[in-house]
């Protein structure tokens, strides 16, 4: 049988709900697929009611101070509201668990923090000289506030020894996955995505920028309804024709909104997203440029390796 592994989730005021939430079903999906994750709680004080940004109230918790943490077990500080950060909510009522974390760490207890849950470990002084990342919102202010952390710009986590930092929102579900793939193994952890819907485990050093977000930051909901088209289709040609029909608009109408809306042509978008599909297709040792190609609406492994080079500047075999 698998050795249990205890993960506890420190439920601090103004928490966000999706940087608990997510990579608790991680670890809960995991166990239906064999692992053996034992899932805890606690938050300051014995019956704390902590109070989430999002509204929803925690109650009946118990305190840090019962909590037991063996050598390899993890304890994750989900992020928190940013602004109540600022106004100084980390400097009053946490001094005994900061030197509660300070304990944990010395015995080997992996410390994870899922994006501004980092500033509790700048706040409690266990992040000098360390590497580390967060939320790319609270970046320069974790720099400039905290300047002996050495910051990653622009990676969705990073493991420090036993100290791991993630970005933002759902970067803590891809630290679960990176943890859960530590501990037990590629296969668990693929069928843990594939239960959660998540198309893949992004790597730690992916950047928190993607093409599928990027230029939606616009509220038009038919160049929206195109955008996902384009993103679920990418081996199909999709004309312009096609798309403008799919939408009700004239063909130059759409090519029109598209560029104002996003600020680039409905073919620049194609191609950029078919290479952010092939650049997630190229992880997998099995396939060859020809195969990838084909799934990423490229006439071959040739043009592909063209419009690679164009956008990146390398070929595709030296991304692997």
């Amino acid at each position: 049988m698998n050795k249990e592994i205890k993960v506890v989730f420190a439920i601090l005021p103004k928490v966000h709900l999706i940087d608990l939430s997510g990579p608790v079903q991680v670890f809960y999906e995991a166990n239906q697929f064999g692992a053996n994750f034992k899932i805890e709680y606690c938050a300051l004080k014995d019956d704390d009611i902590v109070n989430s940004q999002q509204g929803l109230q925690f109650s009946g918790l118990q305190s840090f101070e019962h909590i037991e943490l063996s050598k390899d077990d993890y304890l994750f500080i989900p992020g928190m509201e940013f602004s109540s950060i600022k106004e100084g909510q980390l400097t009053s009522g946490y001094a005994g668990f900061y030197n509660w974390l300070h304990k944990q760490y010395k015995n080997d207890v992996n410390i994870c923090t899922v994006c501004s849950g980092t500033f509790v470990l700048a706040a409690s002084n266990m992040l000098s000289n360390r590497t580390c990342t967060t939320h790319w919102k609270c970046i320069d202010y974790l720099k400039k506030n905290y300047p002996s952390i050495k910051v990653i710009n622009d990676q969705l986590y990073v493991k420090d020894g036993h100290m791991y930092t993630s970005a933002g929102m759902t970067s803590g579900i891809d630290l679960a996955l990176f943890i859960v793939e530590e501990n037990f193994g590629p296969v668990i952890t693929s069928k843990v995505a594939r239960e959660m819907v998540v198309f893949l485990r992004r790597a730690g050093g992916e950047s928190q920028g993607s093409i599928y977000l990027d230029f939606r930051t616009h509220i038009h909901p038919a160049i929206h309804t195109v955008q996902d088209y384009i993103i679920q289709h990418p081996t199909e040609k999709n004309s312009i024709e096609e798309l403008a029909e799919m939408v009700n608009m004239s063909e130059r109408n759409l090519t029109r909104l598209f560029r104002k809306h996003t600020s680039i042509s409905i073919n620049d978008f194609k191609t950029k997203c078919r290479l952010a599909h092939a650049e997630s297709l190229l992880k997998h040792p099995g396939y060859t440029i020809d195969y990838i190609a084909s799934q990423c609406g490229f006439a071959d492994g040739r043009q592909l390796r063209r419009m690679w080079k164009e956008h990146y500047g390398n070929s595709p075999a030296a991304s692997r």
